[in-house]
């Protein structure tokens, strides 16, 4: 008797999987060269199916929210970067006068177009080619108020790891234009195109402290090395991921944070992830702050242009509606 209550249960979560499966195929146009392919694709995807679902069962008040998509007939370490230990450079001392109250309570640069469009990597760059093209790009935008996507196959082509990405652009006078450099050649060129910007200044936190990223971020955006590997990671969704096992494991990624908020009480960082707009919250993915989570505060960079700084920071204020100067204004001397 409990022999066939098994099958039939069994049965039962086959044919549920396969379901799952074949509307996996249709809804994301999947398509594979061989049988073999499929069937290591499908197996792929039972198993993180099994393992999403086996989730939600053990982690009912979990503060994310998961579901099957585009990736989950991938293994996780084909998506992220297994990224090396870093090299020893000089990190920036920050000093200890922070006054978060005197800090917003949410920032967010999506809203100030300066922020280039979520990557999907199907070339398989180097993510530290991505992530400082990415940081160079937000740059110039909040300098200038013109948003250039750069080129990363310049980054690719010759700052391979682990050299360090921002030294080596900053050696080559910055980067080029996405139009002037639009693929990998297999070899560096530097002098193929002609660099629109750089920056003269590359800051590194000296030790784990979100508060000194908090400070940092007011600025520009944060390059934050982290593990994103933990448990459901891979099929989230939305929400605040708050999940201890991915601080448990080494760090093997690089995202670019753009951005930090509360929700119901539980702060959190908006990183930029690059595994295209369909998944997490469209290419996004908020993680807790506070906590050092997933290692997100142990390797941060930020890279200024000192003699721009100044204009860096009137573009924040210029970013205020002018209604509401106004009224702080009337405000102040009725």
């Amino acid at each position: 008797m409990q022999f066939i209550i098994f099958f039939l249960l069994f049965g039962t979560i086959t044919s549920d999987l396969s379901f799952e499966w074949n509307k996996f195929k249709q809804d994301y146009n999947k398509q594979y060269k061989t049988i073999a392919e499929e069937n290591e694709r499908q197996q792929i995807f039972i198993n993180n199916v099994n393992r999403m679902r086996s989730y939600q069962r053990t982690h009912p008040d979990a503060t994310f929210t998961m579901t099957i998509n585009n990736l989950m007939d991938q293994r996780t370490e084909e998506l992220v970067s297994g990224r090396r230990l870093p090299l020893n450079f000089p990190s920036f001392s920050s000093k200890n006068s922070i006054d978060m109250k005197q800090l917003p309570e949410s920032l967010d640069w999506r809203t100030k177009n300066v922020i280039s469009p979520v990557f999907l990597d199907k070339v398989r760059y180097d993510v530290t080619a991505v992530v400082s093209t990415e940081l160079v790009e937000t740059l110039y935008a909040l300098e200038t108020g013109n948003l250039i996507k750069g080129s990363i196959s310049r980054v690719d082509d010759c700052c391979p790891q682990p050299t360090d990405a921002f030294e080596c652009i900053k050696n080559m006078s910055g980067i080029c234009r996405n139009s002037d450099y639009p693929i990998t050649l297999g070899s560096c060129e530097p002098n193929k195109c002609k660099p629109f910007t750089t920056f003269d200044k590359i800051k590194r936190l000296e030790k784990p402290d979100e508060n000194v990223m908090l400070a940092w971020i007011q600025d520009s955006t944060l390059w934050a090395e982290m593990n994103l590997s933990g448990k459901g990671f891979q099929a989230y969704t939305t929400g605040i991921y708050d999940e201890p096992s991915c601080s448990q494991s080494r760090i093997d990624d690089v995202v670019q944070i753009v951005g930090y908020g509360i929700e119901a009480g539980k702060p959190y960082w908006i990183c930029k992830n690059n595994w295209g707009e369909k998944w997490g919250e469209k290419g996004y993915f908020r993680v807790v702050r506070g906590k050092n989570m997933c290692h997100i505060s142990e390797i941060v960079i930020q890279v200024a242009n000192e003699k721009k700084s100044d204009g860096t920071r009137q573009y924040t204020i210029a970013s205020i509606p002018f209604a509401f100067i106004l009224a702080l204004i009337s405000r102040l001397f009725s």
